[in-house]
């Protein structure tokens, strides 16, 4: 077995070997109609049918606490146009800021099935109803079924997330990039 070309990787950084990963702002409303979002790229699909995503949030993130409150959030894609309104949200707190989505800069849409608003702003969007959790550390694994699902006219081409929609991408910290080119092999 060779290794002599591997290097140690420390333990708390070795999740950043699984990116860029997509980055999306999860939305969550309080009881009382509170908004607040973060951008997490700690995100998978986990069932065609029904769709179950899974995100991955800290219970110390003020859009947890809402989200614990409502049960249901919006999950909105974003494009690398948004980089740094997506960045901002990311990294201040709404605790602090009161209505931390319009200081970056986004627009709120309303959804077609629940509470949560949509950012007008994203690539696409899922209004999803939370159905599970699992607690860890310092994240939760939040399980989430999709409600409905949209995306903007040029961005969901032949079933993908089309090329020149550039979608977000996170590699760590605050460095960002977007999809550079598709290439495509044969079907087995």
């Amino acid at each position: 077995m060779v290794d002599g070309f591997f290097m140690q990787i420390p333990l708390r950084k070795a999740y950043r070997l699984l990116h860029p990963r997509p980055v999306v702002v999860i939305v969550s409303i309080g009881r009382d109609g509170r908004v607040n979002g973060c951008a997490v790229s700690w995100i998978t699909p986990v069932n065609v049918d029904p769709p179950i995503i899974a995100f991955s949030l800290a219970p110390s993130r003020y859009t947890y606490r809402l989200l614990k409150e409502s049960g249901e959030v919006t999950v909105n894609i974003m494009g690398f146009s948004n980089m740094e309104k997506t960045h901002y949200v990311g990294t201040v707190s709404g605790k602090d800021i009161g209505d931390k989505l319009g200081k970056a800069g986004f627009k709120l849409k309303p959804s077609k099935k629940i509470k949560a608003p949509g950012i007008a702003d994203a690539l696409a969007i899922l209004e999803c109803r939370v159905v599970k959790e699992i607690e860890f550390t310092d994240h939760n694994l939040v399980v989430a079924e999709v409600l409905h699902a949209e995306a903007k006219q040029r961005v969901f081409k032949n079933n993908i997330v089309s090329e020149d929609a550039r979608p977000l991408l996170h590699v760590g910290g605050s460095i960002y990039t977007t999809v550079q080119r598709y290439h495509s092999i044969e079907e087995y």
